[in-house]
């Protein structure tokens, strides 16, 4: 049987422990998501398809921001029926976009698509903000990952 010497032990536990603070450190960041959803009643299947894997990965315990811009940011207006859906036993994606926002994730919208589709802020449902120009630029630079509906 061959026996290692103190120092040669020590060594090699130390070779073999360097790796456990980094994976430690990665598990108890949850990753930055950012979904991004463009459509709305011009693609129901898109908008309840991209609300819908923003509230699984939400519950996966990612932080995720959904990011309304073009015809998406019409989910956010409170003046949407509440009833719209894509598929017979889907969710309605206003059930969604409230679930989300329950579980204190951020719904923004891109300011220049609200402004053309004439949605204020005092239109908007509860928890969805107009982002500035330069908080978008932020999230999406900070995210670990986009995903485009």
């Amino acid at each position: 049987m061959t026996r290692l010497s103190l120092p040669r032990s020590l060594a090699l536990v130390s070779i073999l422990l360097l790796p456990l603070p980094s994976i430690a450190l990665a598990e108890a960041t949850a990753p930055t998501i950012v979904v991004h959803v463009g459509h709305a009643t011009d693609d129901l299947h898109s908008a309840s398809m991209g609300m819908s894997l923003a509230r699984m990965l939400q519950k996966k315990g990612a932080s995720v921001t959904v990011f309304l811009d073009r015809e998406g940011v019409r989910l956010a207006d409170d003046d949407m029926p509440k009833s719209l859906g894509w598929g017979k036993k889907a969710d309605p994606v206003s059930s969604i976009l409230a679930d989300f926002v329950k579980a204190v994730c951020r719904v923004l919208m891109c300011p220049l698509c609200a402004e053309m589709a004439g949605v204020e802020d005092d239109d908007l449902v509860e928890g969805a903000r107009i982002a500035s120009e330069a908080e978008v630029a932020d999230l999406f630079l900070s995210a670990d990952k986009v995903i485009d509906y």
